[in-house]
Order: C-alpha cells, then sequence, then structure tokens
C-alpha cells in the first residue's frame, strides 16, 4: 500500500485555495469597479433626466411666452394699423376743418362787406340788417317800396331795390331768397274779390292772377316784383328765388300798429353756399336731369 503524501496534498490544496481566493477577490474587485461604472452612469443619467425635464419644463414655459409675446405683437400691429387710420381720418377731417373755416371767413367777410356797402340806406331807415334763421337778411319796410295792398313798386321803392342789386350782385356765387311778408290785415281789394282773408276757388278764378287776392299772393307778388327789378340791376336770375309768406311770420304782434307796420316788410336772406352745407349722405345720387321713370 502506497504512502500518502500528506505534505504534497496539503501543498496543492493550499495553492488552490490561494487560486480561488485571487479569483473571487479579483471578481470582487471587478465587480465593485464595474458597479461604480455602472452607479456613476447612472447617476449622470438621473442628471441628464433631471437637466432633460427641466429643460422641458422651460421648453413649454418659452412656449407659452412665446405665444404671448405672439397675441401682444399682433394686438400692437392692430393698435398700429388703428391707430395708422385714425391718423388719417384726423389729417382728412382738420384738412376738412380747415375748408370750413376758410368758407366761414370768407362768409363773414361778406357779411361784413354787405353792411358796409348799405351803411347809408341802414342810417336814413330805407334798410335794416338783422340776423334771422341763422341767416343775415336784409329787411326793407314795404311802406318804403309799395303802395297799400299793391306789388306794383313806387318810384322810391324802386330806387331803392335798385341800389340793393348793386351792391349784391357783386356776390356773384351767392344766392339769396326774396320773401314777402304782410300783416293780417285784409286791403282794398279789386271788385269783385272777396274780403274774406281765405277767398273760395270761384273767387279766384273770376280774377286775373296778376291781381292779389289775398296777403299771402300779395306776398308773393311783392317778392316777384323785387325779383325782376334785382335783376335788372345786374343780379343773375339763377341767384334769386322769390317766396311770399303773408302773414304767416311775423316779426312782432299785428295787435298794434307800430307791430303790424314792422311785420309790412320784404326780405333778403343771405343762402349759404352748397360747401357751407353738411354733406348729405352718399346715398343720395346726383340729380342729373334724367327721366324719372324707366321705361
Amino acid at each position: 500500500m502506497a504512502k500518502i503524501d500528506h505534505d504534497a496534498i496539503k501543498q496543492g490544496f493550499s495553492w488552490r485555495l490561494w487560486l480561488y481566493a485571487t479569483v473571487i477577490t479579483a471578481a470582487a474587485v471587478a465587480g465593485g469597479y464595474f458597479a461604480y461604472e455602472y452607479r456613476a452612469k447612472a447617476n449622470t443619467c438621473g442628471d441628464k433626466i433631471k437637466d432633460c425635464d427641466q429643460n422641458t419644463a422651460a421648453l413649454g414655459t418659452c412656449k407659452t411666452d412665446l405665444g404671448a409675446a405672439n397675441t401682444k405683437t399682433q394686438e400692437l400691429v392692430t393698435k398700429l394699423a388703428e391707430g395708422s387710420k385714425n391718423l388719417t381720418a384726423t389729417a382728412a377731417e382738420l384738412a376738412q376743418l380747415r375748408v370750413q373755416k376758410a368758407d366761414a371767413d370768407k362768409r363773414m367777410a361778406a357779411i361784413d362787406e354787405i353792411q358796409k356797402q348799405f351803411a347809408k340806406m341802414i342810417d336814413t331807415g330805407q334798410l335794416r340788417v338783422v340776423a334771422r334763421h341763422g341767416q343775415l337778411v336784409l329787411s326793407l319796410p314795404s311802406e318804403v317800396l309799395f303802395p297799400t295792398g299793391s306789388a306794383n313798386l313806387s318810384k322810391v321803392g324802386e330806387y331803392a331795390v335798385v341800389e340793393v342789386g348793386a351792391v349784391l350782385k357783386r356776390f356773384p356765387d351767392r344766392r339769396f331768397l326774396i320773401v314777402g311778408h304782410t300783416d293780417n290785415q285784409d286791403f282794398v281789394k279789386p271788385k269783385g274779390v272777396a274780403a274774406s282773408p281765405t277767398p273760395s276757388p270761384s273767387d279766384s278764378a273770376e280774377i286775373p292772377s296778376c291781381i292779389a287776392i289775398d296777403n299771402w299772393q300779395l306776398s308773393t307778388e311783392r317778392a316777384l316784383t323785387v325779383v325782376r327789378v334785382l335783376t335788372t340791376a345786374g343780379m343773375k336770375a339763377e341767384n334769386l328765388i322769390p317766396a311770399g309768406e303773408g302773414e304767416h311770420d311775423p316779426v312782432a304782434s299785428n295787435s298794434a300798429a307800430d307791430g303790424r307796420q314792422r311785420n309790412r316788410r320784404i326780405e333778403i336772406a343771405l343762402l349759404p353756399a352748397i360747401n357751407e352745407l353738411p354733406p348729405l349722405p352718399a346715398s343720395l345720387k346726383e340729380d342729373t336731369g334724367g327721366p324719372m321713370l324707366k321705361k
């Protein structure tokens, strides 16, 4: 029986144990190293993920801020456009106001000139310059112009109207409304004309149209007579408009003689020029004189 070499066995077992310990140690060291590396990478990735989350939140905030900035920019652009539009409108309105002021100055100059030119007639009582219904009015007493109940000018009256026309013809771009006025008293009429304030149609048919049958017609006839004399004085017929108010527009009470005397008058009103009137709606079309109805 062979003798067991215990020393050799011990020596071989020690070598294998050392080798095993070395391998285990190396494995542990390697595991620790890789664990450290993986942990470091995990921490790095966690930091990056955290940064990404922060960046994502910041990106959302930036997008929100960008949307708000775009909205504000659009609002500013809209306000700028409105401001530019308002500025243009204001400039146009300013230009229009300047034109209106120039027209108003021109009208005031014409009024001042008329008052100066008629100073002599005003001083002698042949004429009064007053304001009525917002217009400059030349008022001539009927006693100066016409005999009672007549539409024919007296010689003195004709001279007075011609003198007025000589001044007013210096304003060829102005239009004038010539209005006859009476008191509320009846006047002596030709034979066959009713003495009532309102004649019947049969009365009107029997009396020639050139003879006044009431105060309304008398005032209109007197205005027309004055217009005709003004045209002979050199005024343009297209600038003169005759009208009659009768007793329906008094300036004083008809209950007293002096009031009735003031009411019997001829008024020449200075009409505003077209450019002095407010603009008409754009829907109204200019009348070109064409047919009223389409066939």
